[in-house]
């Protein structure tokens, strides 16, 4: 989910982290080893959420829960958390769009995939790698909490779910703004096989069947979600045709405002710009402006129209002679990333094998380490102010070393003090 040059693709399409690998041979990279660490959060905008232990009882299922096998074409590979995600990116591989048109594709489809875990009212960042010229970008899809929130109102309840939970939906725009940037294709091409499989439909898996059934009270209260997901008044099951046609209008509706844009004589650029102001700043906002006071929410159409996708530099370390770049606050995940790598470089996970014991204790111990100064340091840098450098150097690294025990797991530490 997560994007690359087109030789080179790794698409991450659920909260989780991964690392995309590519050789390159431009002289500005001096034929070394570059890793992306990507973390896309794509949280989907009617929260269904399977935690660890619900997820580990989930029945046999056609999407392994701890596995993203990548599907492969002569020129690059997909990973994804569902099956019809990688599909829809090889497809466009196939038809010879880039990694940045397989992203598009990707993010499209896995809101039909994982609506659980997906869509395209999350948010999510994208760590790239420009092949051609040996740079290396991150781009923010992260959209602002609602100018209307206030703090002091809120609970860990009502942050968590509800309509006031709602934050500008920033994935969209972030993969219209690299299709634009990077891509070669058309948001009629790269949206097709997400229209043709939500008017469609397919026969769902058995996680995602699960999900909706525990998730049933909360669907059933906006009836525009229950009649998608409990038609009927009863949850779809395993193996029953899962259809989103109002999803698959919206999609129609952007291809709609690119294809008006470019018969007036609009450039591919000015025509993707049309698409994304349908949705930020057109009739689209305007559905999200009353769906929210409806049912008492905060977010506005001024919310929306405020939003734009960020391109920054990334964050960088090195891992074991590799640059390891990520994205920077107000990620987590991917700034979590990079301080995990700090942390385990002494440590030899190929000698130790991988999924041994002693890998996975390094690893785990490392992220656990990670986390406690994630949470207490690293938030959104227009309000608070991140040490950066402090967190990423090998000094403090060094010092939370400290804190590893080969032999036992620790128990969640107090945060370190960053220079």
């Amino acid at each position: 989910m997560r994007g690359s040059a087109s030789h080179l693709i790794q698409l991450a399409a659920a909260p989780r982290i991964l690392c995309t690998t590519a050789i390159s041979r431009s002289p500005a990279m001096k034929i070394r080893t570059v890793i992306l660490a990507s973390v896309m959060a794509l949280a989907a905008g009617s929260a269904l959420v399977v935690g660890q232990q619900q997820a580990a009882e989930a029945p046999a299922s056609s999407r392994p829960a701890m596995t993203r096998p990548a599907v492969a074409g002569r020129h690059g590979l997909v990973t994804t958390g569902h099956p019809i995600a990688s599909s829809a990116g090889l497809q466009i591989l196939l038809k010879g769009g880039n990694a940045f048109d397989a992203a598009a594709a990707v993010g499209a489809m896995a809101a039909l995939g994982e609506p659980e875990m997906n869509g395209i009212g999350g948010n999510g960042f994208m760590t790239v790698f420009h092949k051609g010229t040996g740079k290396v970008w991150s781009l923010s899809m992260a959209g602002a909490a609602p100018k209307g929130l206030v703090p002091a109102d809120m609970t860990a309840e009502t942050l968590n779910a509800g309509m006031k939970a709602g934050i500008v939906p920033g994935n969209l725009g972030g993969y219209l703004y690299a299709l634009e940037r990077f891509g070669t294709m058309t948001i009629a091409e790269v949206f097709a096989p997400a229209i043709d499989y939500a008017e469609s439909g397919y026969p769902i898996d058995p996680m995602l069947a699960q999900s909706i059934s525990r998730g049933r009270n909360n669907l059933a209260k906006y009836p525009t979600t229950a009649k998608i997901f409990l038609p009927g008044g009863e949850p779809i099951k395993a193996g029953e045709l899962y259809r989103n046609p109002d999803y698959a209008a919206t999609l129609r509706k952007l291809v709609e405002a690119e294809q008006q844009a470019k018969a007036k004589g609009a450039s591919r650029s000015a025509a993707i710009q049309a698409a994304f102001d349908r949705f930020y700043k057109g009739d689209i906002a305007q559905e999200f402006d009353r769906f929210f006071k409806a049912n008492g929410g905060v977010l506005t159409a001024a919310d929306l129209a405020a939003y734009t996708p960020k391109w920054t530099e990334p964050l960088r370390t090195t891992y074991r002679g590799h640059d390891v770049y990520s994205n920077p606050a107000t990620s987590r995940g991917g700034f979590e990333v990079l301080m995990a790598a700090n942390l385990i470089e002494p440590v030899d996970l190929a000698a130790a094998g991988a999924g041994s014991p002693a890998a996975l204790h390094a690893v785990i111990e490392a992220i656990k380490i990670s986390k406690a100064d994630i949470y207490r340091y690293v938030a959104d840098p227009a309000f608070v102010t991140v040490p950066t450098l402090g967190l990423l150097s090998r000094d403090f690294a060094t010092s939370r070393r400290a804190l590893f025990n080969p032999a036992r797991a620790i128990a969640y530490p107090a945060a370190g003090a960053p220079a």
